[in-house]
Order: C-alpha cells, then sequence, then structure tokens
C-alpha cells in the first residue's frame, strides 16, 4: 500500500527521548496559581500548567482566554492532540512568549536555514528533525497536525516551510526515498497535496 505524507493519516510513533521542552505535569490544580497560569490537558488525559503567556498565540483558545477574567480557573482541553505532540508545540509557544515570530514569506526564494532566525532553524532541526535529519521527521508531522487543530498560523507556516525546504532540489526517486513512497503520487495526489500545503508548491517553479 502507498504511504502518504498528509499528517491526517500520519501515524508514525514519536520518539519522546530526544524532546528537550521543559513542561510541568500535574496531577493537581490546587496549587495552580490561576492570575499567570492555565492547564492543559491533552488527549491522553495529561494535565499541563503553563503561562498564560505562551497560549496567547493558540487561536483555538483565543475567544476563550479574552472573555475570562483575571485569576479565574481556566483548564483547556486539546481532544486532539497527544502529550508527546504537545511538547513539540510547547517548545515553540515558550520561545516565543514575549515576541512576535517573523513572517515567512511564500514561497521559498532561499534555503530555509537563510530565511529565518537562528532559533527557529535550530527548532525546526533540534525539535522536529531528529538529528537534523530529514528522514527521521515523524516529530514534525506529528507537530503539523497538532498545530491544524490548535490554530496556531506561525507554527504552521514553519512547519509547511519545513516541508518544502526538505523537498528543494530533489527529483521525484529521492521524494519516494525521503517519505517511503512505494510509487510516485498521481497527478490528483500531487494536487491535494499543493492544496492542503502551499508551499509545496515552490520546488515545481
Amino acid at each position: 500500500s502507498k504511504a502518504t505524507v498528509s499528517v491526517l493519516n500520519w501515524t508514525s510513533p514519536l520518539d519522546t527521548d530526544t524532546m528537550v521542552a521543559e513542561l510541568k505535569e500535574i496531577t493537581d490544580t490546587s496549587g495552580v496559581d490561576w492570575n499567570t497560569k492555565v492547564v492543559v490537558e491533552t488527549r491522553d488525559k495529561k494535565k499541563f500548567e503553563i503561562d498564560r503567556e505562551c497560549v496567547k498565540m493558540v487561536h483555538l483558545f483565543t475567544e476563550f482566554l479574552e472573555d475570562a477574567e483575571e485569576g479565574t480557573q481556566i483548564e483547556l482541553p486539546l481532544q486532539e492532540v497527544d502529550s508527546e505532540a504537545f511538547r513539540c508545540v510547547y517548545a515553540y509557544l515558550d520561545m516565543y512568549r514575549n515576541k512576535e515570530p517573523e513572517k515567512l514569506e511564500k514561497p521559498l526564494k532561499d534555503d530555509l536555514k537563510n530565511l529565518v532566525s537562528p532559533e527557529d532553524w535550530a527548532y525546526v532541526t533540534q525539535t522536529l528533525l531528529e538529528d537534523g535529519d530529514e528522514k527521521k521527521h515523524d516529530k514534525l508531522f506529528w507537530t503539523l497536525k497538532a498545530i491544524n487543530f490548535m490554530q496556531i498560523e506561525p507554527l504552521r507556516d514553519l512547519c509547511c516551510a519545513a516541508i518544502a525546504n526538505m523537498l528543494r532540489g530533489k527529483g521525484e526517486k529521492e521524494i519516494m526515498e525521503l517519505f517511503n513512497l512505494n510509487e510516485p503520487f498521481t497527478p490528483e495526489e500531487e494536487e491535494k497535496l499543493y492544496q492542503e500545503y502551499e508551499w509545496l508548491r515552490e520546488r515545481k517553479d
């Protein structure tokens, strides 16, 4: 059967041993300072205490947070996101808790390393790609699936740009090897992929 690049069907397991994002897991919310913190509960029933500043970029929660009064107990459910994927997302949210990410221009005009900050490039190569290896990209696709649900546009753009960057300069055979495909995409499948990830059109130019 044919493998697929679509994150909707990406089921490769995450290797959590390589993740370095510091995240406070809790079992009891009684000690949470609700003036500055919120609690996120992932699909696998794990709860994490994080700063409110870290979730301001999450469009899924924006309206809820804006309506909540200061000191309100806020527990945010992530029914579609496992704790392993959330750790990857949190590493980015924590990095941008007090600043705005720079917008990426579409399509890519150069290698991604030359277009993003050193911090973003380190995030791509150290958090999303295991040991910077393009073939070890499970965390990249799991993160993209999570942020599609959480609606974090800057991180979605970065992940899509990372995938487009992986395809730069590669022929059909190399792309099949990269994503472990048994046969090339049909024109219909390729167009669907471009519609889902506009960044990928760059490699046709």
